[in-house]
C-alpha cells in the first residue's frame, strides 16, 4: 500500500514537469522557423537598404575583389540592370519572410524544415550572386547551385508521387537548360578568348549560334513556349513561399541573362531576334488561353506567368529590332518596357500565390470546383488576391497597368517610327494580340475572382475556412501597397529604370543623359487617377452604399426549391464558351451522360466531364521520351562489366577527339 502511495505520489510530482516539456517542445516545434525567416528579413533588408543608399549614384559600377573557385577567378559586379533586379529579389523575399513562419506550420509533418531551410539559404544566395555575376564562370556555378536547390525546395513534400513527378519534370527542364547554356558559353569564349561578360559581343556571324544557345537556355528556364511544361507540374507541387519565388524572381533571372548578356552584348543576328518575338508571342497567347479553363489555382497562375514573361520577350525583341534599325530611343523604351514589367509582374504575381497558399492551408484545397464563398470567411485575402487580379489584368492606377501601357507604346511607335512595312506590319499584329490577350486575363481572373471568393461555399472545406494568422496576410498586404506605389509613382518609377539601363554598360549608347528625360516620360498622371478612383468610391459609398436600407428578395428557383451550390456558375462552366472558340489548340471536350427511366423529360442523374489534351505533352514530349527511353534499353548493352571493354571505349573515344582537334 505504501509502494502504490509512493508511485501516485511520484507521479504526480513528474507529470506536471512532463507536461512542461511537451509544451516547450511544441512551442519550439511551432517557433521554429521564426529564426530563419528572420535571417531571410535581415538579408534582404539590408541590400535593400543598401541599394536605397547608392540610388543616386547607379553610374558608380561596383567591381568586388574576385574569389578564387580552384585556379578560376569568380568575379562579381554591380551596376544600374543588377541593382533592379537585387531590389525585386529584396522585396519578395521579405515578404516571403514574414509568411513563412505560420505556412510552414501547416507542413511541419510533412516537410523536414532542416532540409528547406538549407536548400532555401542556397537558393537565396545562389540568386543574388547570379545577378551580380560578371564572367561565364562564376554565373554557370551560381546558376547550378540555384537550379539544384530550387529543385530541392519543389520536392519539399517529397511523400507524394506527383510532388516526385514534379520535381524530376522541373529538374530535367533545369538539365537541358544548363546543357545549351554552356555550350553557347564555349563557343564565345572559343570566339573572343575571355569569359568576361564585358569581353564578349555578339555584332559577328560566328557568334550568332553561342547566341542562338544561350536564347533557348534562357526561354527554358523563363518557361517560354514550347519549354513551359514544366511550370504547370512545379507550381502546384511546390510550396506556396517556393512558388512566390520561383515564379516572381527565378524565370526573371532568365530575362535578366537576355539583357545581360545578349542585350549588353549587341545581339544583332535577324534571324534570332525574329526567333524571340515569335516564341514570346505564341507564349502569350498560350499562356493566358490555357491559364482560363484551369481548376487548379496555382496551375491557372503558372500558365499566366507564360503568358506575362512572353509578353516581357516581345518588348525585349522589339527593342533589339529598334537598335538594328537604329532608333535608339524608341530601343530604350521598348527595354524600360520589357524591365518595368519583369519587376511588376514579379511583385504581384508573388502577392498572387501567397495568397494561394493562404486558401489551400484554410480551405485545404485549391480545387476551383471546391471553393466558393471565401470572401466572407477571409475578407483580407480576397482583397489582396483582388489587388494582385486588377494589377496583372492591367487597370489603373496599379503597377500593370503601367508597364503594360509602355509595352503598347513601344508598339505604337514601332508601326510609325520604323521604316520596315514588315515591321510596321509585326507591330500592329501585336496591338491586336495584347488586345485579345488582354480580354482573355480578364476572363482568367473574373473566374479566379468569381468562383474564389464569391458566391456559397461549394464544399465543407470552404465553408469553415477562416482568416490566416497574421504573417500570412501582413506578406500579401505588404506586396499589394508596393504594387499600388509603383503605379501611382510611375512618372516616378519609369526615369528612373531607365537611367539605370541607360548607365549599364552595353547599354549607354541608347540615349545621353540630356536625351533621358524626354526619350521616358509617363505621360498618364497616375496620381490624379487614384485621386479620382479614391474619391468616387468613397463618394458612392457615402451616399448610396451607407445609407441605403437592405431588402432581401428570393430569388427565382425556377420551381425546384431551395437553390443549391451545383446551380452557381461552375469555373468550368465559366470557361466553357471560351474553351469551345479556341477547341482546335486545347482540344476540348465535355462528354454529358444523362440517366433516368424518362431522361428525356425528365432527368434523374446528369454527368458532365470535361476533357482537354496538351498537344505538346501529347504529341512531343511523351512519343519522344518514349524514343529515348527504347533507346537506352540497347545502350545499356555497353555495359557488359568488362575492364576490357571500358578500356577500349575510353581509347577509341581519345582517338575520335584527336581527330577532331587535328581538324579544328
Amino acid at each position: 500500500m505504501k509502494y502504490k502511495t509512493d508511485s501516485a505520489r511520484l507521479n504526480t510530482t513528474i507529470s506536471p514537469l512532463s507536461q512542461t516539456d511537451a509544451t516547450a517542445a511544441n512551442y519550439r516545434k511551432r517557433n521554429a522557423n521564426l529564426v530563419p525567416s528572420a535571417l531571410i528579413f535581415a538579408i534582404a533588408s539590408g541590400v535593400l537598404l543598401s541599394l536605397v543608399h547608392q540610388g543616386n549614384h547607379l553610374h558608380l559600377i561596383r567591381t568586388a575583389p574576385p574569389m578564387v573557385l580552384g585556379v578560376f577567378p569568380l568575379s562579381f559586379q554591380c551596376d544600374g540592370l543588377a541593382s533592379l533586379f537585387m531590389g525585386l529579389l529584396s522585396i519578395i523575399l521579405i515578404s516571403i519572410s514574414f509568411y513563412s513562419p505560420s505556412y510552414l506550420n501547416h507542413f511541419k509533418d510533412r516537410i523536414q524544415m532542416g532540409g528547406y531551410w538549407t536548400a532555401m539559404f542556397l537558393f537565396v544566395g545562389s540568386m543574388y550572386g547570379v545577378v551580380l555575376s560578371a564572367d561565364a564562370v562564376t554565373f554557370l556555378v551560381l546558376w547550378e547551385i540555384m537550379s539544384l536547390s530550387s529543385a530541392a525546395l519543389v520536392a519539399s513534400d517529397y511523400s507524394h508521387r506527383v510532388v516526385q513527378k514534379s520535381a524530376m519534370i522541373y529538374l530535367g527542364a533545369t538539365r537541358i537548360a544548363t546543357a545549351l547554356l554552356c555550350g553557347g558559353f564555349l563557343a564565345m569564349h572559343a570566339v573572343t578568348g575571355s569569359w568576361s561578360f564585358a569581353d564578349w559581343t555578339f555584332s559577328s556571324s560566328s557568334s550568332y549560334v553561342a547566341g542562338c544557345l544561350i536564347l533557348l537556355a534562357f526561354c527554358i528556364k523563363a518557361g517560354i513556349w514550347p519549354f513551359h511544361i514544366w511550370l504547370p507540374y512545379t507550381h502546384p507541387a511546390a510550396p506556396s513561399t517556393v512558388s512566390a519565388l520561383m515564379s516572381g524572381f527565378t524565370i526573371k533571372i532568365a530575362i535578366y541573362g537576355i539583357m545581360r548578356i545578349l542585350v549588353c552584348g549587341g545581339l544583332n543576328s535577324p534571324e534570332i531576334i525574329n526567333l524571340a518575338l515569335f516564341l514570346g508571342a505564341v507564349s502569350t497567347f498560350w499562356g493566358i488561353l490555357f491559364a482560363l479553363v484551369q481548376n487548379d489555382l496555382k496551375r491557372l497562375l503558372a500558365y499566366s506567368s507564360i503568358e506575362n514573361i512572353g509578353m516581357i520577350l516581345i518588348a525585349i525583341a522589339l527593342g533589339l529590332k529598334a537598335k538594328l534599325a537604329g532608333l535608339e530611343a524608341l530601343a530604350l523604351v521598348a527595354f524600360v518596357a520589357a524591365t518595368f514589367h519583369c519587376m511588376n509582374h514579379g511583385l504581384f504575381k508573388s502577392l498572387l500565390f501567397l495568397c494561394a497558399g493562404t486558401i489551400d492551408t484554410q480551405a485545404h484545397t485549391r480545387d476551383l470546383r471546391r471553393l466558393g464563398g471565401l470572401a466572407k470567411q477571409m475578407p483580407w485575402t480576397a482583397a489582396c488576391f483582388l489587388g494582385g487580379s486588377l494589377a496583372i489584368c492591367s487597370i489603373p492606377p496599379l503597377n500593370g497597368f503601367a508597364s503594360k501601357w509602355l509595352i503598347y507604346q513601344t508598339f505604337f511607335k514601332t508601326t510609325y517610327e520604323t521604316s520596315s512595312y514588315l515591321d510596321r506590319g509585326i507591330a500592329f499584329a501585336g496591338i491586336c494580340l495584347l488586345s485579345v490577350v488582354g480580354g482573355l486575363t480578364i476572363a482568367t481572373f473574373v473566374k479566379a475572382i468569381g468562383v474564389s471568393f464569391l458566391g456559397n461555399a461549394r464544399s465543407k472545406s470552404a465553408e469553415i475556412a477562416r482568416e490566416a494568422k497574421l504573417g500570412m496576410v501582413v506578406a500579401p498586404l505588404f506586396l499589394l501597397i508596393v504594387c499600388v506605389t509603383l503605379g501611382v509613382g510611375a512618372a516616378q518609377s519609369v526615369p528612373f529604370i531607365a537611367k539605370a539601363l541607360v548607365e549599364t554598360p552595353g547599354l549607354q549608347s541608347l540615349a545621353s543623359p540630356d536625351q533621358l528625360q524626354a526619350t521616358v516620360q509617363f505621360p498618364i498622371p497616375m496620381n490624379m487617377i487614384a485621386l479620382s478612383l479614391f474619391s468616387m468610391s468613397a463618394l458612392i459609398y457615402m451616399f448610396f452604399l451607407k445609407t441605403s436600407r437592405t431588402r432581401k428578395y428570393s430569388t427565382w428557383d425556377c420551381g425546384f426549391g431551395t437553390l443549391s451550390t451545383r446551380t452557381q456558375v461552375s469555373s468550368d462552366s465559366f470557361a466553357q464558351p471560351m474553351a469551345r472558340i479556341f477547341r482546335p489548340i486545347l482540344k476540348y471536350q465535355a462528354k454529358l451522360k444523362i440517366d433516368g427511366d424518362d431522361c428525356r423529360h425528365f432527368p434523374e442523374k446528369v454527368n458532365v466531364e470535361v476533357q482537354m489534351v496538351s498537344i505538346l505533352e501529347s504529341r512531343i514530349y511523351l512519343p519522344t521520351l518514349a524514343l529515348i527511353s527504347h533507346a537506352s534499353k540497347y545502350l545499356a548493352k555497353l555495359q557488359a562489366g568488362s575492364i576490357h571493354l571500358y578500356l577500349l571505349y575510353v581509347c577509341i573515344t581519345l582517338v575520335v577527339l584527336l581527330l577532331v582537334g587535328v581538324h579544328l
